[in-house]
């Protein structure tokens, strides 16, 4: 992806925050949907695990209550993030959005940053520096738009 500092893709305008994706990028993040999707069940694939912490660490019962009346909810709030994801990345142009709509797609960018994470073993910060280039340069790409995102985002706080 070369060096992808130089490139800004979001930019505060009067009516949102404009996003911008290269058509090599928009390719690229198109693979993280189907990653997603693709997550398996906590306790055996460990993207599921990491995605899915315990609220009540302390406490199995008041977890699983709290997964059992929650859970719904909280997939359907991914799903509808994921949908401002797959706007963003199906256009062939800037799309504007929200701050609620630029919030989802910090979120779906987030998760896949996660979810790669956890898959390529990552679980403290020294281990970036023992995956493979490939996993490392997604990583740190991933992390470089929710970085630039997040300052956009704050920027008129």
């Amino acid at each position: 992806m070369g060096d992808h500092r130089e490139v800004s893709h979001f930019k505060t305008t009067r009516k949102g925050i404009a996003v911008s994706f290269g058509p090599e990028e928009r390719v690229f993040l198109a693979d993280v949907l189907p990653l997603l999707a693709g997550i398996g069940e906590v306790g055996v694939d460990p993207a599921a695990t990491r995605l899915n912490v315990p609220v009540y660490l302390d406490d199995p019962e008041s977890n699983e209550e709290w997964w059992r009346l929650m859970g719904s909810d909280l997939a359907a709030a991914r799903q509808s993030d994921r949908e401002v994801f797959r706007k963003v990345v199906q256009s062939d142009d800037s799309t504007v959005l929200s701050d609620e709509e630029a919030d989802s797609l910090l979120r779906v960018i987030n998760e896949a940053r996660l979810t790669l994470g956890a898959r390529l073993g990552l679980e403290v910060e020294e281990d970036h520096d023992s995956l493979e280039e490939d996993g490392r340069r997604v990583l740190d790409y991933l992390g470089w738009i929710l970085e630039e995102l997040t300052a956009e985002l704050t920027r008129s706080l």
